[in-house]
């Protein structure tokens, strides 16, 4: 009961923070741009799976950070966090240990997941960010490209992303 209520509340805070998303006006990303990676754990990638990103966009661990959805790892790297059901209040609110990844400007958001749980959901609207990468059948307005293949389909995801990165940055 006391998810469903959960889901209830979080439902009502996505559609409106969805419908009053602004329109973006698309600008080209700078060479080294700083990423944010939103990973559902329960599809079956790791992750070195998510290492050509830095070979792709010329970038140091540094500039790529990585939230773990569902994770059964603690992840023991600055760059990667893990988090759960129970890390998200009834209001969408989260505890201070995320404030370094939900504060940071980031200019390309990666929504790593096909889960249309709005748990999940609520983390990716919540990241501030220029340009959104995601999956179907995610929400398509969450997102700016929208690839329709399976994440874990990595090969693929490294294909397609070196494609549009004519359009993702200069």
């Amino acid at each position: 009961m006391r998810k469903q209520i959960k889901i209830f509340f979080l439902n009502f805070i996505y559609k409106r923070k969805i419908k009053n998303k602004t329109k973006k006006n698309f600008k080209k990303i700078s060479k080294k741009p700083v990423i944010a990676v939103i990973v559902d754990s329960r599809m079956n990638l790791n992750m070195n799976d998510f290492n050509f990103l830095f070979d792709t966009f010329n970038v140091s661990k540094d500039n790529i950070k990585f939230l773990w959805y569902k994770s059964p790892l603690v992840h023991h790297y600055s760059n990667h966090l893990g988090i759960n059901i129970d890390d998200i209040s009834f209001s969408g609110k989260l505890s201070e240990e995320y404030d370094l990844f939900f504060n940071k400007n980031y200019d390309i958001l990666i929504n790593g997941y096909r889960s249309n749980s709005i748990f999940i959901k609520s983390l990716s609207i919540k990241v501030k960010h220029s340009f959104a990468i995601g999956f179907t059948p995610v929400d398509p307005e969450l997102n700016d490209i929208v690839f329709d293949f399976n994440p874990e389909k990595i090969n693929i995801f490294k294909t397609e992303l070196v494609k549009y990165l004519n359009i993702i940055y200069k």
